[in-house]
């Protein structure tokens, strides 16, 4: 057991301290996409991830908590330093997918996978940005539907990223990743934003806007003016880039953690300090 710990300090480089075991989150979401697919790799290894129940603290120390709320979106911050205009500008722009009207409303968008709420640790967005993105180009007062994730230990965003990595190993095995979609608003002027979303203008959109009291003319410039004048103070960038941050529905989650999992509800996912001692 000693030499499988050893061999696998030596493999991730660490110079932490023994009580931070095999993965350590408090280390960020690309420490657990580089160390935990290695982990499950080893027979000898991979069980460690849902030793919770028999670990030192016992069932209780590792249960993992998610409830609905509500957030403002112009509140919210980003953990995600990318967000693409395909995803967010030009799907309120181009009145697409029923979303500009939800944005209107405020509650829930919808994605591929439909309605969910935005996954949040305290105000900051774990999963859902371009959801989120769209409610700040369009409505940055509207009311939100967040889940938020609380655990023993997890004190910060960067902890609460790498976490829900984490169980989606434990929970399916895996934890893909995905790219943007056009441009990052991060990287673009308010005046790119209008001209962007002009082009994208469905002839709906403008009566939409007017309708809502969010403009006074039902023209694609007033509408243009209106998202480029909020998508420009955007809230962020954050920390992350695209590629490392967790998308809990393509994992396999089918409400992209809207409820607590049964197996992390029951302090199963042994995301403290995982260690070999853990396996009973």
């Amino acid at each position: 057991m000693q030499l499988l710990m050893e061999n696998w300090r030596q493999f991730v480089n660490e110079e932490a301290q023994e009580e931070q075991g095999l993965v350590n989150i408090n280390a960020g979401p690309e420490h657990v996409l580089k160390v935990v697919p290695q982990l499950l790799s080893d027979p000898k290894l991979k069980e460690i991830i849902r030793a919770g129940r028999t670990d030192a603290g016992g069932p209780k120390d590792e249960i993992i908590e998610i409830k609905g709320g509500t957030r403002t979106a112009s509140q919210m911050l980003p953990t995600q330093s990318q967000i693409g205009t395909g995803q967010s500008l030009l799907d309120q722009a181009g009145d697409k997918y029923g979303n500009l009207d939800r944005a209107i409303k405020g509650g829930m968008l919808a994605s591929q996978a439909g309605e969910a709420p935005i996954l949040v640790f305290g105000n900051h967005v774990l999963d859902g940005h371009h959801r989120w993105s769209q409610f700040i180009t369009t409505n940055p007062g509207a009311t939100v539907d967040v889940a938020e994730i609380t655990a023993p230990g997890v004190q910060n965003e960067k902890t609460a990223l790498a976490l829900l990595h984490y169980m989606n190993y434990a929970l399916f095995g895996k934890s893909p990743t995905k790219d943007f979609k056009g441009e990052n608003v991060y990287n673009l002027e308010a005046q790119q934003i209008y001209q962007m979303a002009l082009e994208g203008m469905s002839e709906t959109t403008p009566p939409k806007l007017v309708q809502a009291g969010l403009i006074k003319e039902p023209t694609p410039e007033a509408a243009a003016k209106h998202f480029a004048n909020n998508l420009s103070k955007i809230p962020g960038p954050g920390a992350n880039p695209r590629l490392v941050m967790p998308q809990p529905g393509d994992a396999g989650s089918e409400d992209g953690y809207a409820t607590t999992p049964e197996p992390a509800a029951q302090g199963v996912i042994n995301y403290d300090a995982p260690s070999p001692q853990d396996l009973k």
